[in-house]
């Protein structure tokens, strides 16, 4: 058979070098050296006859048959360690690394306190967080370099399964010394077209999506003040009196418990959800401690769901 002629760290290191994109990089996750990482990755492309790596100014960069073959070498020695795990430790406690993408915001006030609480009742799970948006994850998780990814409403590649795990409300906030200005009784499109907004983008795309959701309509006359591709930076922007913007519940929650002064605009009353994804390569074998975290993760966020209450306004 073809594999009598390539050991088991022969796999092991190409996992890690096409993970890296750096034989350097792995060489130090294996203890090992540059050029015995290097002579590894030359003896199984010599086996193979196939060349694995261009190099390209001084860079790494995966052929197509690497990119086959990782995909198979990483579900394999995936199911590789579950196995002697099992085997070994029967019951043991669980153990290891998982490497999770998140949004920075919801990864912040969601992902990380939830996961803290897992790690402290797993003392040998371990985790790496990757923080970014959407496309970056995209990326990353066809690279294998993250287990799984959460992300919101964003085209991914076709080999990434995605499954909806938590409903994101967004809130219209502003600062209450706003409605004391404005002394209208009803809170119509003539009394929102009188405000100045922040927003992310231009063209208010998250702003009309309110709008079309609260009052039925996207043909409003917004007055921007100021665009900033950063929820931190809207908040500041809202709490310093510049205009409305859009924030994520759990962010407007946030900001009330540490007591800044915010006002939540409730529209119909029934709150605008942003759907929020995990993500993961289709078909990958996932370690053990990855799918224990995941199961876990999934059952918390149920239980996590913020839906606003006061309809008052």
């Amino acid at each position: 058979m073809l594999i009598d002629a390539i050991n088991l760290n022969h796999l092991r290191i190409f996992e890690s070098v096409y993970r890296k994109r750096s034989m350097t990089v792995a060489a130090k996750e294996l203890h090992l050296t540059q050029s015995g990482v290097s002579q590894h990755i030359k003896s199984i492309e010599e086996v193979l006859g196939v060349q694995l790596f261009d190099r390209i100014r001084q860079r790494l960069v995966p052929t197509s048959a690497s990119t086959a073959l990782f995909l198979k070498i990483s579900q394999g020695l995936q199911t590789l360690e579950q196995a002697i795990g099992e085997v070994r430790g029967g019951h043991k406690q669980l153990s290891g690394t998982v490497t999770v993408g998140v949004p920075i915001e919801f990864g912040n006030n969601v992902i990380l306190p939830l996961l803290s609480e897992f790690g402290k009742n797993h003392p040998e799970v371990k985790f790496k967080f990757r923080l970014g948006f959407a496309s970056t994850m995209n990326t990353e998780i066809l690279q294998g370099s993250i287990d799984f990814a959460f992300i919101d409403d964003f085209p991914v590649d076709r080999r990434i399964i995605t499954e909806k795990v938590y409903d994101e409300v967004l809130d219209l906030c502003i600062h209450p010394d706003w409605l004391k200005q404005k002394k209208l009784n009803k809170f119509n499109r003539q009394y929102f077209e009188s405000l100045n907004y922040v927003e992310y983008q231009d063209e208010e795309p998250v702003l009309r999506m309110w709008f079309s959701h609260h009052l039925n309509t996207k043909r409003v006359n917004l007055k921007v003040k100021a665009v900033v591709m950063d929820v931190q930076g809207i908040a500041r922007l809202i709490l310093h009196g510049l205009g409305a913007g859009i924030l994520p519940h759990h962010l407007l929650l946030k900001l009330q418990k540490e007591g800044q002064k915010i006002h939540r605009f409730t529209g119909c009353g029934r709150p605008l959800k942003n759907a929020i994804s995990v993500a993961s390569l289709r078909d990958r074998t996932h370690s053990l401690v990855a799918q224990k975290t995941f199961e876990w993760l999934k059952t918390a966020l149920k239980d996590h769901q913020h839906f606003p209450s006061d309809l008052s306004t």
